[in-house]
């Protein structure tokens, strides 16, 4: 199994480092703070109500920011629709690229994940979400486990996924758990959650019911 170099474990010598951000991906440590007139419109929405698409509390689909103190806090994806999990999935990763709305932006949460698209949805198969690296853009070391853990916590709170994989040429990829320490195998939400502001936070263990691909 191929392992990734440092940007994505600090000090993992001789695994796979991902090219020098080119494209305006931020080199420091802090978390990316999105400007709002780049999100788009129905994430700027200013409601009070929990957007369509999601059920209330942990029961739907989650997008995971970074807080001021480097926890993840979860909320709810915006509206979406699907004929697949698949679909289901690539919407949320889409909304988490996207980073966070407006309204979370206004309460200091951010994102640790670059500005363009970086992981790309293979398929899902035994409610694993099997991602390929998408960009030769580099993630600053400290961030890697950020960002993995705000993909995958993203990922496993769709009813149907328990866990996800990442393959980088066709390659599975070690990736690093919040420890440091890198995974073999795939990811879970346990894997992240001491990142959590609420490490009780359970995942979502359901089973796919029809009404989670277009709720509402």
């Amino acid at each position: 199994m191929r392992a990734l170099r440092t940007s994505w474990a600090a000090g993992a010598a001789g695994l796979l480092l991902l090219a020098v951000a080119s494209c305006g991906v931020p080199t420091d440590d802090e978390v990316r703070t999105v400007d709002p007139t780049e999100v788009p419109y129905h994430l700027l929405e200013d409601v009070d109500e929990v957007p369509s698409g999601t059920a209330s509390g942990l029961s739907g689909p989650r997008l995971y920011w970074v807080d001021a103190e480097g926890r993840l806090v979860g909320r709810p994806a915006a509206s979406f629709c699907s004929k697949t999990l698949a679909g289901v999935a690539r919407d949320i990763l889409g909304q988490l690229g996207d980073g966070p709305s407006a309204r979370d932006l206004g309460s200091g949460l951010g994102t640790a994940l670059p500005p363009d698209r970086w992981l790309k949805l293979v398929a899902i198969t035994d409610r694993t979400a099997h991602l390929r690296i998408s960009t030769e853009d580099t993630i600053a070391t400290n961030r890697v486990v950020l960002a993995t853990a705000q993909t995958v916590l993203s990922l496993t709170s769709i009813p149907g996924v328990d866990q996800v994989e990442m393959e980088y040429d066709a390659e599975p990829l070690q990736v690093p758990r919040s420890s440091g320490e890198l995974a073999d195998g795939p990811l879970r939400h346990d894997d992240y959650r001491s990142l959590l502001a609420d490490p009780a936070e359970q995942p979502t263990d359901r089973r796919l019911r029809r009404g989670d691909l277009c709720p509402g």
